[in-house]
């Protein structure tokens, strides 16, 4: 009777280690395979960071020149510079609205399927959601303010010159330069694409260093490096 009971806990066990090892072994496979995910969705935004590092630095390069312009411009408004018709239009022909419109798709597939926030690496998600959730969205605010300051904008009574038209006024053109309401509109835009600039100088500095912390990941994790 001993034996009988004995061995028929010996199967029991064998049979309850076996399942337990089964579901061990399949937990293991599931998790791993997660993952690989996002291991791969990271890689994916490891790409879209580099693009958008590209586009920003492109951004910031236009704005900067455009800021140099209206320097130069507000110079010659306040007579510290000669004013000369045919340069006053160069300038501001070349002022116009340059905001940044990041891709987002690898982020966006990685929060819809559930991948991302299941990621361990807590301090790595947080830099990333702090890029798409925070700084993208405050950027493409702030581009809508300046898109909008510069549409007309300032610049509208000057189309004629810019666009080499024949029937010229330079008597009006210049009177519509040194005119209040150009000042007023003139500083405005100029005003918001100063803020507007140093909004994209943080959006680029929180870009490179949500790549070199995936850079450092990737590495660790993956063959990727």
């Amino acid at each position: 009777m001993k034996n009988i009971l004995a061995r028929g806990g010996i199967e029991f066990l064998a049979v309850f280690l076996g399942i337990a090892l089964s579901l061990w072994v399949d937990d293991y496979r599931q998790s791993k395979e997660l993952n690989n995910r996002i291991i791969d969705d990271y890689e994916n935004i490891y790409s879209e960071v580099k693009a958008n590092i590209e586009i920003i630095e492109d951004v910031i390069r236009k704005n900067n020149e455009m800021i140099n312009a209206e320097k130069k411009i507000l110079l010659i408004l306040n007579q510290k510079l000669s004013y000369m018709q045919d340069e006053v239009i160069d300038l501001l022909g070349g002022i116009y609205s340059v905001t940044f419109f990041g891709e987002t798709s690898a982020h966006r597939t990685s929060v819809a399927s559930g991948r991302f926030n299941s990621s361990m690496n807590d301090t790595l998600t947080k830099e990333i959601s702090k890029l798409y959730e925070h700084y993208f969205v405050r950027l493409t605010n702030n581009g809508t303010w300046l898109d909008n300051s510069t549409t007309p904008g300032p610049t509208l009574p000057f189309y004629d010159a810019i666009y080499h038209q024949s029937d010229i006024d330079s008597i009006a053109i210049k009177k519509e330069f040194f005119s209040e309401d150009f000042r007023d509109s003139f500083l405005y835009c100029s005003f918001v694409r100063g803020i507007y600039l140093k909004r994209v100088e943080q959006t680029r500095d929180q870009l490179y260093k949500v790549k070199s912390n995936l850079e450092n990941y990737l590495s660790v994790n993956n063959s990727y490096f």
